[in-house]
């Protein structure tokens, strides 16, 4: 029977540089950072001589980003577009979608678009959102509910 959620894990090409993004850029912090190989890897993962380097992030909030950077196998070029069968992505919740677009905007997140607003019959907004991509291409989406 499932207990909770756990974590949700992305694959990056090098571990410094995308724990660096999420810890600068969106304000997260490590809470782990390990190095994995031998036997109980290579099973969990189903590859012969994994080798894996990764970081446990979160906001303090229960759940938790791992980032695995595969040292062996190494990993290739990301080939699934965001309507693919298998593409995912992680959203976070934001106080102020604009203000938070701006500011990490400055600081090189890329996004798809600007901000957009959900409206309700009265016309009132009632949810802002948009996508972004972090340095490996794994989807973020940041929601502001209103």
């Amino acid at each position: 029977m499932l207990k909770s959620f756990f974590h949700t894990g992305f694959v990056v090409k090098d571990i410094g540089k995308s724990a660096k993004f999420y810890t600068e850029v969106l304000g997260m912090r490590i809470g782990e950072r390990f190095e994995r190989q031998g036997e109980f890897v290579e099973q969990v993962l189903a590859f012969p001589g994994a080798h894996i380097d990764g970081a446990m992030l979160d906001k303090g909030e229960g759940h938790k980003l791992e980032l695995i950077q595969y040292l062996s196998p190494s990993s290739g070029t990301p080939k699934v577009n965001r309507n693919d069968l298998g593409a995912a992505h992680l959203a976070f919740f934001v106080d102020d979608l604009d203000g938070f677009y701006e500011e990490t905007s400055k600081k090189g997140l890329k996004y798809n678009n600007p901000p957009a607003s959900q409206l309700d019959d009265p016309g009132k907004v009632s949810m802002k959102a948009c996508y972004a991509q972090d340095p490996d291409g794994n989807r973020l989406e940041f929601v502001e509910t209103l």
